[in-house]
């Protein structure tokens, strides 16, 4: 079960995920990115998904249960921000700007955000 200080983590990677998001998109009207899109694929270079790969899970923690279903959607997110911070790198802002507006990379953001509130209920659930 998390702590206090884990329940807050957890609260600071839902709101720096929405944060990083909007930065991304400016980013993408720049045409200029803050990491490599290497960097950005990797799901253990952001301070949630460092956190994330710290946690050892506990099969008798019922708070446990998404852990998969979260590091997956992540990890997944961030191969997707790669895909589309290639084409910033090659200096393609318009296909850029298409991949962050898809539909797909829309409702895979949005689905991490509401999986990370609700696995945040879950911590406080059963704590």
């Amino acid at each position: 079960m998390l702590n206090n200080d884990e329940d807050r983590q957890v609260l600071d990677a839902i709101c720096a995920h929405a944060s990083w998001t909007r930065a991304f998109s400016e980013c993408i009207d720049h045409g200029k990115l803050e990491k490599t899109s290497q960097d950005i694929s990797c799901d253990d270079q952001c301070e949630f998904g460092k956190w994330l790969a710290g946690l050892s899970p506990s099969a008798n923690d019922p708070a446990m249960k998404k852990f998969a279903t979260i590091k997956n959607m992540h990890s997944r997110f961030h191969v997707e921000a790669g895909k589309i911070a290639v084409h910033v790198e090659n200096g393609d802002r318009a296909a850029a700007r298409k991949g962050y507006e898809a539909p797909h990379f829309k409702r895979m953001t949005n689905s991490l955000i509401i999986n990370l509130n609700d696995w945040r209920e879950d911590f406080r659930r059963f704590s």
